[in-house]
């Protein structure tokens, strides 16, 4: 069972530590526990219980109504207000519930709300990413289990895989070819696979080349696929070596093609070289995509 400190519950919540206080003496909605040295602390099922009261809230809910509900109750609340969640920061608290509570089918449908109302791009862009920011912070400060970030993370990679294969029968005659590549020790699979979607949707064809594969395979990829782009994922300092070599070995190639950088350390590659192109967000790459397409 994770531990949380009320600053914890303040940054997962968006309820504030005086506000929380506040309702502790005055609702007794929650019962902090002690350590041995007599440091409060809160469990799994305050953080729910917190949660669930701050979604109800915003509803419009008073405080001094549901404060004291059970936790059955109240997710009995909550379960109807997901169903016709607003699309704003509901759906983003909405979604980490399912997450705490490991409910799929709820996680699913607040997903595919937003999706049948928005489009996907829209909904990876203002939920699923923000959803993705979140989780790395609630993991980095244990507030979730391993499990419960694998639960959201496989299904957003089948959401993501569900659009490719919707999209799978676009044409490919786009003016570009894409390598996909990701150096050994990447780990970005969300992201390549929505680059990879956004590459199909615009009719690009492009080619995933796995971790394992060396820099003569891609080099060699190159002349068998006829790319003319190079997409590298890169956020770990330990790729910066496989950047440089990459860079090298294009450079020395008959036809250079246009190398792509995605991650945290693409800004620090585009100030050694300047000639490959950074990605930053989704906005980039979007206008990135949109300047290569031929004009209608």
């Amino acid at each position: 069972m994770a531990v949380y400190s009320i600053a914890d519950l303040e940054k997962l919540t968006g309820i504030k530590a005086h506000t929380i206080r506040i309702w502790e003496k005055r609702f007794n909605f929650v019962q902090p526990k002690r350590t041995a040295t007599n440091i409060r602390y809160y469990d799994d099922l305050d953080l729910k219980k917190v949660t669930s009261i701050a979604l109800l809230s915003g509803k419009g809910y008073k405080i001094s109504n549901i404060c004291n509900m059970s936790l059955h109750e109240l997710e009995g609340l909550v379960a109807q207000h997901i169903d016709v969640a607003r699309f704003n920061a509901d759906m983003l608290d909405a979604l980490t519930l399912s997450i705490l509570y490991l409910d799929e089918l709820k996680f699913i449908h607040i997903l595919n709300k937003h999706i049948e109302k928005n489009g996907f791009e829209i909904a990876f862009n203002e939920l699923i990413l923000p959803l993705l920011d979140k989780l790395n912070d609630m993991w980095l400060s244990g507030s979730i289990k391993k499990a419960q970030e694998e639960f959201a993370l496989q299904i957003i990679k089948r959401k993501i895989v569900q659009q490719i294969n919707l999209a799978e029968y676009h044409s490919k005659e786009g003016p570009s070819r894409f390598l996909l590549v990701m150096p050994k020790h990447e780990n970005q699979q969300l992201n390549r696979l929505f680059v990879e979607y956004m590459l199909v949707k615009n009719n690009m064809a492009s080619l995933y080349m796995s971790n394992d594969a060396d820099l003569k395979d891609v080099i060699e990829a190159v002349d068998i696929f006829r790319a003319d782009h190079i997409i590298t994922f890169i956020n770990e300092s330990s790729s910066m070596e496989y950047a440089d070599h990459l860079v090298m070995l294009n450079s020395k190639l008959e036809k250079p093609v246009n190398l792509v950088f995605i991650g945290y350390l693409s800004t620090v590659i585009k100030e050694k070289y300047p000639e490959v192109l950074e990605i930053r967000n989704y906005s980039s790459l979007l206008k990135f995509l949109t300047g290569l397409k031929i004009p209608d």
